[in-house]
């Protein structure tokens, strides 16, 4: 499987839709999507990571950098669909507090 990333809105709220490896290779695309979100006015912006099947330590960056932009822009941002292997990779760093998968749908209410 190849990379891919779908940005979209529903109701104030974006959804950005991550497939593949969230790496080095996917650092710059995934980022300027984020920026580009926090930047138009909405209520909440999620990153689903349902189809993501890899996240090293650049993907790690990317959660922590979003985080930082959601906080800056007074925006809520979830994380949403984190399997498994994601979670353990945010457990080993000590971040899966700090990211908790606590919506089912991307869509939050």
């Amino acid at each position: 499987m190849g990379f891919a990333v779908d940005t979209s809105w529903t109701d104030g709220c974006a959804v950005i839709s991550v497939a593949g490896e969230l790496d080095m290779g996917a650092e710059s695309i995934v980022r300027a999507c984020l920026e580009e979100v926090f930047a138009a006015p909405g209520a909440a912006v999620v990153l689903d990571l349902s189809a993501t099947t890899f996240m090293d330590a650049r993907g790690i960056s990317i959660l922590v950098a979003a985080r930082a932009m959601a906080e800056r822009s007074r925006v809520a941002f979830h994380v949403v669909g984190i399997r498994p292997r994601l979670r353990s990779t945010l457990k080993v760093v000590g971040l899966d507090t700090v990211f908790p998968d606590t919506h089912p749908d991307p869509y939050p209410t």
